[in-house]
C-alpha cells in the first residue's frame, strides 16, 4: 500500500489530504492496519483500489469507505480512425489548435459554471462546488507547469472544448484533462476525436487517458474511436472527522 501526502489538494480542498493506492500484493490485515495509521493523520483520504482486487472491496467498505466511482484508463495506438459520413463531417467541423492565454479565462468560466463536475470532489457533498472548480483550476495550472501542451477545439468560430496532452517518456502521451464545454455536450462533435491525431503529429506512439465512469458520454465518445481499455481502479473516499 503507498501513501502520498496530497498537498496540492489540501491547497484546493482546506483540508489535510492522503491519496491511498493498494497494490496487487497487499493483504486485508496489512490495509486495515495502515489505513488506521493514516486516519490518525488525515482528514480526507482518497483510496485507489485495482480491479483486479474485487476481494478487497469488502475490506475497505467495511472500514468507513465510501465509494465514489471507478477510473477506467484507456490506451490508442494511433491507428487511423474510421468514421461514418456523418462522423466525418462531425469531425471536419471542429479546428484545433493550440489554446493561447486569452483562451483560458474562457475555460476557467467554464469549470466555474459546472462543465465538468463529473469529480469525486464535484459529487461529494461535505465539499462545495467552488472548492471542486477550484481544484481544477489548480490542476489544470500544474499540468501547464509540467510541460502539458494545452488545445482548443472551436465549432463555427467559438470554443467548445479542449484537451491537453504531455509527453510521459518513450513516446507515450498522457491526456489527464478534456471534454467538451456545456452548450456542445449533446451536439456530436466529440472532443476526443482529434486527440489521436495530434499526439501522432508530435511523434507520439501511443495515447493514454483516463475517465470516470460518472461520465458516460466520455466513456461512449473515446470507445467509438479506438481507445481500448486496459486497467481500472475503484475509488473510495473517507472524511476521517464525520461519524461512521
Amino acid at each position: 500500500m503507498k501513501s502520498v501526502n496530497a498537498v496540492w489538494d489540501e491547497q484546493s480542498l482546506g483540508v489535510k489530504t492522503c491519496e491511498v493506492s493498494i497494490e496487487q500484493d497487499d493483504s486485508a490485515d496489512e490495509i486495515r492496519a495502515g489505513l488506521k495509521e493514516l486516519e490518525s493523520e488525515y482528514r480526507y483520504i482518497a483510496l485507489k483500489l485495482p480491479s483486479t482486487r474485487p476481494d478487497l472491496c469488502f475490506v475497505i467498505s467495511s472500514s468507513g469507505y465510501t465509494f465514489v466511482e471507478d477510473m477506467i484508463f484507456f490506451e490508442h495506438d494511433l491507428h487511423e480512425i474510421k468514421r461514418s459520413e456523418l462522423e466525418q463531417r462531425f469531425y471536419d467541423s471542429v479546428k484545433v489548435e493550440r489554446m493561447k492565454d486569452q483562451d483560458f479565462p474562457a475555460l476557467f468560466a467554464e469549470i466555474d459554471a459546472g462543465s465538468f463536475a463529473f469529480d469525486r470532489i464535484s459529487v461529494d457533498p461535505y465539499f462545495s462546488k467552488e472548492a471542486s472548480a477550484r481544484r481544477f483550476h489548480h490542476w489544470l495550472l500544474d499540468e501547464k507547469k509540467r510541460g502539458a501542451i494545452f488545445m482548443k477545439a472551436s465549432y463555427k468560430g467559438e470554443m467548445s472544448g479542449f484537451f491537453t496532452i504531455r509527453d510521459t517518456g518513450d513516446g507515450v502521451y498522457n491526456s489527464a484533462l478534456g471534454g467538451s464545454f456545456m452548450k456542445f455536450r449533446h451536439t456530436g462533435i466529440g472532443i476526443n476525436n482529434q486527440t489521436p491525431e495530434i499526439v501522432k503529429s508530435l511523434g507520439g506512439r501511443k495515447l493514454v487517458i483516463g475517465v470516470s465512469t460518472n461520465n458516460m458520454s466520455q466513456i461512449r465518445a473515446v470507445t467509438r474511436n479506438g481507445f481500448f481499455p486496459v486497467r481500472a481502479n475503484h475509488v473510495y473516499i473517507r472524511h476521517t472527522d464525520t461519524k461512521l
